[in-house]
């Protein structure tokens, strides 16, 4: 293996866990049963391989930013897909869910003021807590998603896990306080 597809490796390798947090995040819940988030991932990192010698020259920023793009592409035409198939998951999914999803998570990413190094240190900064929230035990994981990726409500997050709202918030609590407590050790590391 030459050093490019090694470098190529250890980029996909730090991200995987990355995409898979923003996978989750762009795929709503109701359509979780007919969309696998790793499914999609796999497919972009394929993608990326593919591409291995045009993105050999990108830095990891310009790196990352091909692969969200990519990703959100993937699961664009996987959710087209499905509402081809007259499927009722799909139908209660707009195209327009996801591109709202995405606006969401490239605000956490750039600010209008930020220069080339700020938004480098802010991808850096975000990859590490989306690899965090990965981490989680599944049900925080997914509550953090939902409640601070997707924007729902404690009420919506409640319906959509089917608990009572307090149960849910205490869901919520923990899952941050776990995240704190990843990304101060990841600091210390």
């Amino acid at each position: 293996m030459d050093s490019a597809t090694s470098r190529l490796e250890a980029r996909i390798t730090r991200l995987r866990p990355v995409l898979l947090t923003l996978a989750e995040a762009l795929i709503s819940p109701a359509l979780r049963v007919e969309l696998d988030a790793s499914d999609l991932v796999q497919q972009t990192l394929m993608e990326a391989h593919q591409q291995s010698e045009a993105l050999a020259s990108f830095d990891d920023g310009s790196f990352f930013g091909w692969l969200r793009k990519a990703l959100r592409h993937n699961v664009l035409d996987a959710v087209k897909h499905l509402s081809t198939q007259k499927n009722n998951a799909a139908r209660r999914v707009r195209a327009a869910d996801i591109d709202d999803s995405f606006v969401r998570l490239e605000e956490l990413l750039v600010a209008d003021d930020t220069s080339p190094s700020e938004i480098l240190q802010r991808n850096e900064q975000t990859a590490r807590l989306l690899a965090a929230i990965q981490e989680l035990p599944r049900n925080q994981r997914e509550a953090v998603i939902l409640k601070h990726l997707r924007g729902c409500s404690l009420r919506q997050l409640a319906e959509e896990l089917g608990l009572s709202e307090t149960a849910t918030a205490g869901l919520l609590h923990r899952g941050r306080k776990q995240l704190v407590e990843r990304l101060e050790h990841c600091g210390d590391a």
